[in-house]
């Protein structure tokens, strides 16, 4: 069993990186909640089958940092009204980004749509638990969503292209929409009249080899 201080330790090393690449500063007290979360999804993974991932510290490499990475380009301030949110996550699973991401900015609000019933309950859970107020949690297929927000995003959810696609009408004019690519994945070679590309990003998540890349892809009007 891994020791919390272990998780701790691997946490700190892993922020101490992402430091250099733009992740504002995260306090002590949402670290702790950090750690808890991934002891809380270790936990439930032994009879819910969650994430592929066993081992808490590889935990905290793939999900936590990985998560965590998107908190750079995050709203600087909530704009969100009773019509949109600030952040949608959409095919979230585990939680994730969103949860990670909902903890360090307790600030904004954020959409939470999964399809899957037993993730949903864990992340009901983990928000009880861990005492998370600005994530809604909507148990339901993307295509059946009405709500929009000014950024969407989604960690593994389809092909970019056709995440480009389904995100399109979720996305507020002038939001932006989060692609983030896998090695082997690569942007559509145009993005049509929906969008502009913003940015393409590079980064290297602690614990990985692997390339990947972010990209931030602005709505049109229209």
């Amino acid at each position: 069993m891994i020791a919390e201080s272990e998780l701790n330790e691997a946490l700190e090393r892993g922020l101490q990186q992402l430091a250099g690449f733009g992740v504002p500063e995260i306090p002590a007290s949402q670290r702790l909640q950090l750690v808890s979360l991934v002891a809380l999804l270790s936990k439930w993974n032994k009879v819910y089958n969650l994430t592929a991932v066993r081992d808490p510290l590889t935990m905290v490499d793939r999900h936590l940092l990985d998560s965590l990475i998107m908190s750079r380009w995050l709203p600087a301030s909530s704009a969100a009204d009773d019509s949109q949110y600030d952040v949608m996550d959409i095919g979230t699973g585990a939680g994730l980004p969103v949860l990670p991401l909902a903890l360090v900015r307790p600030d904004l609000r954020f959409l939470s749509i999964e399809s899957n019933g037993k993730k949903i309950r864990f992340q009901q859970q983990a928000l009880m638990e861990l005492g998370v107020r600005n994530v809604t949690v909507l148990h339901d297929r993307v295509e059946n969503v009405t709500d929009s927000a000014h950024m969407v995003l989604s960690r593994a959810f389809t092909a970019p292209v056709d995440f480009l696609k389904v995100a399109e009408p979720l996305c507020a004019p002038d939001g932006l929409v989060a692609v983030m690519l896998g090695h082997a994945e690569r942007l559509p070679v145009s993005l049509g009249s929906a969008y502009t590309l913003s940015e393409l990003v590079q980064v290297d998540v602690p614990g990985t080899d692997s390339a990947r890349h972010v990209a931030l892809c602005r709505r049109q009007h229209g």
